[in-house]
C-alpha cells in the first residue's frame, strides 16, 4: 500500500487531497493522545473483521520498553529492552530483579547480585537531620548475642559470611527491614555503632580490672 502526498513539501494537504489519499485506504481514525489509529474500510471498527494501522504520536523511544523496562542500546542500529533493568510504578529502580516476584520494588534501588564501587559509598548522618538522639545501652550484651556465620546463597551458590536477619531482628530490630515478599534484610552499617559502644564498654571493664589488679599487686 502506498499513500501519495503533495510534492511541494511544507504545504498542508487540502481536505480533497486527504480524501483522495487517505480516504482511499482508511475508513476512519481515532487517537488516545499517544497513538493515532487509522482503520481500514474492512476494519472491525466499521464493523468488519480486519486490522488497522497505528502511528505513534510520542517522540523518543516510544514503546520500545516492556513494562517500564529501561531501553538500552543493543549494539545494533536499534534499541532493545534490557531484561535486567526496570523502573517500577513507584519509580524505584531494579537491576537483575525478578519481574514476576519482586514488583513492586521495596526499595528505591534494588539490585540482585554484587555491587562494586571504586569510590566511597556514604550515608547521610548530619546532626541536623536527626532528633530524639539517645545512647545505645547494653551494647556489649547485644553483641555477645550476635552470631557471625558462614553461609551459601541458595540461588547463586555464592559463599559468604554475615548474620541471620531473624536473629538480628530479636536484638536490633532497627537494622532489619522486610520487603514486599516478606524477606528480611540487614543494614550492616547500622550494626557498627553497636560495635563501637560495645568496645567502649569492654574497654571500661578492662580498665577497671587493670586498676583492681594493680591495687592487689601493690598490697
Amino acid at each position: 500500500m502506498a499513500v501519495k502526498f503533495r510534492a511541494d513539501k511544507g504545504t498542508p494537504l487540502t481536505y480533497a487531497e486527504l480524501d483522495n489519499n487517505f480516504g482511499a485506504y482508511f475508513y476512519s481514525a481515532s487517537s488516545n493522545g499517544q497513538t493515532l489509529t487509522l482503520y481500514y474500510p474492512s476494519s472491525s471498527q466499521v464493523p468488519v473483521n480486519s486490522g488497522s494501522a497505528e502511528i505513534s504520536l510520542v517522540k523518543g523511544l516510544q514503546n520500545a520498553g516492556v513494562n517500564k523496562r529501561l531501553v538500552v542500546f543493543s549494539g545494533s542500529s536499534a534499541v532493545s529492552s534490557s531484561q535486567g533493568v526496570i523502573l517500577d510504578e513507584n519509580n524505584n529502580l531494579g537491576i537483575g530483579v525478578n519481574e514476576n516476584n519482586d514488583l513492586p520494588l521495596s526499595y528505591k534501588l534494588m539490585v540482585s547480585g554484587s555491587i562494586k564501587a571504586t569510590g566511597t559509598v556514604v550515608q547521610g548522618s548530619d546532626l541536623r537531620l536527626k532528633e530524639d538522639i539517645r545512647p545505645i545501652d547494653n551494647a556489649l550484651s547485644r553483641v555477645n548475642n550476635i552470631d557471625g556465620v558462614y553461609f551459601t546463597y541458595k540461588d547463586t551458590k555464592e559463599k559468604s559470611i554475615g548474620v541471620i536477619a531473624q536473629d538480628i531482628q530479636k536484638i536490633l530490630p532497627e537494622v532489619v527491614s522486610e520487603d514486599n515478599n516478606g524477606y528480611l534484610s540487614v543494614n550492616y552499617s547500622g550494626i557498627v555503632p553497636v560495635l563501637v559502644e560495645a568496645i567502649r564498654e569492654q574497654s571500661s571493664i578492662i580498665s577497671d580490672l587493670e586498676e583492681r589488679l594493680s591495687k592487689l599487686e601493690n598490697k
